[in-house]
Parts: C-alpha cells; structure tokens; sequence
C-alpha cells in the first residue's frame, strides 16, 4: 500500500492492519526458529557419524605415528 493509501484508513483499520502483520511477522519468526533447530536436530542425529569418522582418522593416525616410530627406530 502506498501512503496515500494508509491515510485513508480508519485509525482502527490501521490497528487491525498492524494487529496482523505483527501476527504474520511472528509466525515468520517461528518457522525461522522451528527450521533452525530441526537443522539443529539434524546435526545431532548425525553426531555418532561424525564421531565415528574421527576416531577411524584418529585410529589411522595413530597407525601412521608407530609406522614411522618404528622406522625411524630399525635405522
């Protein structure tokens, strides 16, 4: 709407039109909070994954160390 137009409303036409888009803003806010956090759960869920694939790094690390630890020690 344009201002030519708000200045026709009533006061009470104005509240309503506030009233509602005040409404409309906070269900926006809400499944901007409700998206973030089940993206949040998501990421949770797959935590033991990500576990996972760092103690297999870590393990492989290791491995690595007492390759190189052994070498270093027939010489």
């Amino acid at each position: 709407m344009t201002q030519e137009e708000f200045s026709s409303l009533s006061k009470k036409k104005l509240k309503k039109l506030i009233s509602e888009t005040q409404d409309v803003l906070n269900q926006l806010k809400l499944e901007l909070k409700l998206r973030k956090e089940g993206k949040q759960h998501d990421e949770i869920d797959h935590l033991e994954d990500h576990f996972e694939d760092a103690s297999h790094n870590l393990s492989n690390l290791k491995k690595f160390i007492q390759n190189v630890i052994s070498e270093m020690k027939s010489k």
